[in-house]
């Protein structure tokens, strides 16, 4: 009896535990920037505009990995386009993979309008932090029967 209930307390408490890691690490992403979407990506390219002083405008073609929190249904593998603002030495370079904090972007157009975002502040892309890679949700069909020959 004594150990059934502490087999019960000991689950409850884990999952309590995960509950609040969950719900921290889904607030970070919620505050940073703003922004309405959350997406792991892959840059690229990056193409360069020179602007008037300092800032230039900067155009990456990005590679979704992963979806952390989204409004424009993007999935994994999609390649979108996000207009952003960077000084000389902010620009990512081809290969960097991290954590991008983005909204629709107002003059997008076009039949890709939808793929296409704005960086809305200069901290809208953050480097994915050291450990285990970050959950990945795929989503999968079932496949009913076994393969047919």
């Amino acid at each position: 009896m004594f150990q059934v209930h502490s087999i019960r307390i000991a689950t409850v408490a884990a999952l309590g535990v995960l509950l609040v890691l969950w719900g921290e690490a889904q607030a970070v992403h919620e505050l940073k920037a703003g922004a309405t979407e959350a997406l792991e990506v892959k840059v690229l390219e990056a193409q360069v505009h020179q602007g008037q002083g300092e800032r230039q405008e900067v155009l990456y073609r990005m590679e979704v990995l992963s979806v952390l929190r989204s409004t424009s249904r993007e999935n994994p593998g999609d390649t979108i386009t996000v207009r952003s603002y960077a000084s000389n030495n902010e620009t990512l370079a081809p290969g960097w993979i991290g954590v991008a904090n983005l909204n629709p972007d107002p003059k997008a157009g076009g039949l890709d309008a939808r793929q296409q975002f704005i960086a809305p502040h200069g901290d809208s892309f953050e480097d994915v932090p050291p450990g285990p890679p970050s959950l990945r949700f795929t989503p999968s069909t079932p496949q009913v029967g076994g393969p047919t020959q």
